[in-house]
């Protein structure tokens, strides 16, 4: 098996493996006047999500992400329409840096260069039941407004907050979430358009419990980090925590000029994903592929694709989803191919600390038998594709999209969306917070 490797890599790396391309970036960028970003930079984040609401399909979109319009109650992506947080057990000690994290979110609460209102507004509700938990979003589009907004704010704070996100994150996690703030910027230039999409266009909330204004060393808190092509929602309970759901992304999927020239995402999402499907036998291979073709066009169902997720079926406000088990169920697969799916799955992870990974790959693993792994597309070196895979415990997808800024209207290898849903209840912590407070009640008992 090839080594771990989180997916942020330079491109000129003599040992990064490489695919082909149909498309360059650079040959899809589109002209000042292209209705895609005709204006753009004349418009604040939120004046052009406004703008955007003249547009059908962005305006489809942007009502879809209000906030009033998410599912509710809270039921939780399944399989079956039945989900069930009793599957995850965990540990009393799971090696969450929760002190760290506390005190990073303790440094930002009483820095100075945070005014009292801003201080007011990044403290939401209840970790647990309030819905802007719930309210992230991918798209540049500014539809839920509130919380600490980076680009409007002073470097102090920006710094203190990112302090937050390298305290709670793995290193490598957090150079792969800094790689999305920093494409998303490189998007922002190159369409004239930093007054949107910029490394800083992403918004912090800070989630207690209702009883608290602080950070817990011990009862359940998190926050979310979410704009452009990045989407974090993090949850510690004492010494564990969860990470999800999460939203990656990448257009363009490199850097190629500046201070930042060659880096790269998602590489070895990318890569593994397609040797894996590659070196599958030709029945698994026909067990595994969905359809050849990755629009309607080509054969893709309708209630399969839409404008902006494409193939995805875990997006924004899709937290109460059913999506049944799909594809070549990898006990088919040889003993190595199905490391080479645990490899995956913990890249699509890599943001985890060592400690709740290694936690969290062991709750995987167990659901071996019932772990499945389904493509659409082709899978030869040049054309775009899609993966799952799905079990109990894991949700991961990734899948090359149309431009919504570049002018490629067929999905195209440079635009990568990629996200990792935590099924039956694990998404927002719930079902580590579920068992929290059954451990409460026991001890109220004792």
């Amino acid at each position: 098996m090839a080594p771990f490797n989180s997916g942020f890599i330079l491109e000129d790396d003599p040992a990064t493996p490489r695919t082909e391309a149909t498309v360059s970036f650079r040959d899809i960028i589109p002209r000042p006047d292209h209705p895609r970003i005709a204006g753009i930079d004349q418009h604040s984040a939120r004046s052009w999500c406004d703008s955007r609401r003249a547009v059908e399909a962005p305006a489809w979109l942007i009502n879809r992400l209000d906030v009033k319009n998410i599912e509710r109650p809270y039921k939780g992506f399944s399989a079956d329409g039945h989900p069930d947080p009793s599957i995850f057990h965990y540990d009393e000690d799971e090696g969450a840096p929760v002190e760290a994290a506390a005190e990073a979110v303790n440094r930002l609460l009483d820095s100075d260069a945070l005014s009292p209102e801003l201080r007011q507004e990044v403290v939401k509700g209840d970790v647990e039941t309030d819905d802007e938990f719930r309210a992230w979003s991918n798209p540049e589009l500014y539809v839920n407004e509130g919380g600490i907004r980076l680009d409007e704010t002073t470097e102090e704070v920006q710094e203190l907050v990112h302090g937050v996100l390298k305290a709670s994150l793995s290193p490598a996690g957090y150079e792969k979430a800094l790689g999305c703030t920093l494409t998303n910027h490189f998007l922002g230039e190159l369409v004239n358009g930093l007054t949107v999409l910029n490394k800083h266009s992403y918004n912090f909330r800070l989630f207690l419990l209702s009883s608290s204004r602080r950070p817990s060393l011990d009862a359940p808190w998190g926050f979310t980090f979410f704009g452009h092509h990045l989407c974090l929602a993090v949850v510690f309970v004492g010494r564990r925590m969860v990470i999800g759901p999460t939203f990656m992304g990448a257009e363009p999927d490199r850097i190629d000029t500046g201070p930042h020239a060659g880096l790269r995402l998602f590489s070895q999402e990318e890569i593994r994903g397609l040797n894996l499907m590659r070196g599958l036998s030709e029945e698994n291979q026909k067990k595994a592929q969905l359809n050849v073709g990755m629009t309607t066009a080509d054969g893709l169902a309708e209630d399969r694709w839409n404008p902006f997720d494409e193939r995805h079926l875990g997006g924004a406000h899709q937290d109460n989803r059913v999506v049944p088990f799909e594809g070549c169920p990898i006990s088919l697969f040889t003993p190595e191919q199905r490391e080479e799916v645990f490899a995956i799955v913990e890249v699509f992870n890599s943001y985890l600390p060592a400690g709740p990974l290694e936690h969290k790959m062991r709750r995987v693993r167990e659901h071996e038998a019932s772990t499945y792994f389904a493509w659409i597309g082709k899978f030869d070196l040049g054309s775009p594709y899609y993966f799952r895979i799905h079990s109990p415990a894991t949700f991961c997808e990734f899948d090359f999209h149309c431009g919504i800024f570049l002018t490629n209207t067929t999905p195209a290898k440079c635009h990568i969306h990629t996200i990792n849903r935590l099924p039956n209840g694990e998404d927002y912590g719930k079902a580590l917070i579920r068992q929290w407070k059954e451990e409460q009640s026991a001890k109220g008992q004792a």
